[in-house]
């Protein structure tokens, strides 16, 4: 009897014209859901975290739910937030989807492992039920990184070496690192927070963040030509990271001039050429080249030098050279200046040389005899005069 009945239902489903099944209008769909995208997340300790939840009203009357957490471990915060205010409650209109936010404070010292909780909905004829699974991941170790924008820089021994560097802090915990730097001797050495004036010893950097630093290193004046290399240590606790700074120093020539055994002044006689040594020194730290040597003197002198140009001087280098001088011919005896200038790329220097000029021996026995002819003519006319 069984058998038959269901033959005759099933004959009867089947008789039915495929157009009038298809005609058939689906069964109303209603229900009340509590959502989230993602039920179950990984946080950190210490971690503050935003959970996404919905409260969908699908083809039922306006419904009111009184909401809660619960299950919450202990000392962690949690807040049920909706347009970014706490609520407890929620309205979720016909056909409408409500958002809200499950705020989770995670404590500092919580243990690593798995944790649930439950956001509960309840509406007069509903009661909805939420968990969500928090896996709080093991404590990183402390880690710090540093980058170089432009790790090597080249300038003079009078530049300036300004160095950008990012450090990062990319561990759970903010830090306090220390900056300590290792140059070579003579070299000073800087930290500054990048655009800031104050110098550093340390700065503060909060987890998985970074900062821009600003490491200035001035070598001395004295330093050779060549690359000097610098490490920059930064560290925290058991944790630390160095970079390679690099100052790559081209050198920079610089000539003095002046009277061999330092000597700035002679005599000479006027009319007359005299040689005075000069002695051409390269005190700088790379070579001088094209120098040329020349000299000013009073109206009517002849000044120069031999030679007149050296082409190159190595640093720490000297050249012995001669300023030939010839004092004007109607110079009176006294003192005289005259200048002497050495330039040549990226260098001039200047020094002052004094000459005292004494007259030629000729013209003083002239002189002398001018004036013992004068006292002659005067005896004779005092004798003459005298005896009228």
């Amino acid at each position: 009897m069984r058998a038959f009945l269901f033959a005759g239902i099933i004959t009867a489903l089947l008789s039915i014209p495929p157009s009038a099944r298809a005609d058939s209008p689906p069964p109303p769909f209603k229900g009340l859901w509590l959502t989230a995208e993602y039920p179950n997340v990984t946080l950190r300790a210490g971690e503050e975290a935003r959970l996404g939840l919905s409260l969908i009203n699908y083809n039922l009357p306006p419904q009111r739910a009184e909401l809660a957490v619960l299950d919450v471990p202990g000392e962690w915060e949690v807040e049920l937030r909706g347009g970014g205010r706490p609520v407890s409650a929620a309205y979720a209109d016909y056909g409408a989807k409500v958002r809200l936010d499950l705020v989770v404070n995670v404590p500092r010292d919580i243990k690593p492992g798995s944790y649930k909780l439950r956001v509960t909905a309840t509406a007069p004829e509903h009661r909805l039920e939420l968990p969500i699974g928090i896996n709080i991941e093991a404590k990183e170790a402390a880690k710090l990184t540093a980058e170089a924008k432009l790790p090597v820089l080249r300038g003079t021994p009078k530049s300036s070496f300004d160095f950008r560097v990012n450090v990062k802090n990319e561990g759970a915990e903010d830090v306090l690192a220390t900056l300590v730097a290792n140059a070579p001797r003579g070299f000073q050495v800087a930290f500054k927070e990048a655009y800031g004036t104050q110098e550093l010893t340390s700065i503060p950097i909060k987890a998985g963040e970074g900062k821009d630093l600003q490491v200035e290193i001035r070598p001395p004046a004295s330093a050779s030509a060549g690359q000097y290399p610098v490490a920059v240590k930064i560290g925290a606790g058991n944790t630390g990271v160095e970079t390679k700074l690099t100052l790559d120093i081209t050198g920079q020539p610089m000539v003095t001039l002046t009277g061999e055994n330092d000597r700035l002044s002679g005599e000479a006689s006027a009319g007359t050429e005299k040689r005075f040594p000069f002695i051409l020194r390269n005190t700088g730290t790379a070579p001088a080249r094209n120098i040329e040597l020349s000299a000013y003197g009073p109206s009517g002198w002849k000044v120069a030098f031999e030679p007149k140009e050296v082409a190159v001087l190595e640093p720490k280098a000297e050249q012995r050279v001669e300023a030939v001088v010839v004092p004007s011919e109607k110079a009176v005896a006294g003192d005289y200046v005259f200048t002497a200038r050495a330039s040549g790329d990226a260098v001039s220097e200047s020094t002052t040389f004094r000459v005292t000029v004494v007259t030629s021996t000729l013209w003083g026995v002239i002189g002398i005899g001018i004036i013992a002819a004068s006292l002659v003519v005067l005896a004779g006319a005092v004798g003459r005069f005298g005896r009228r």
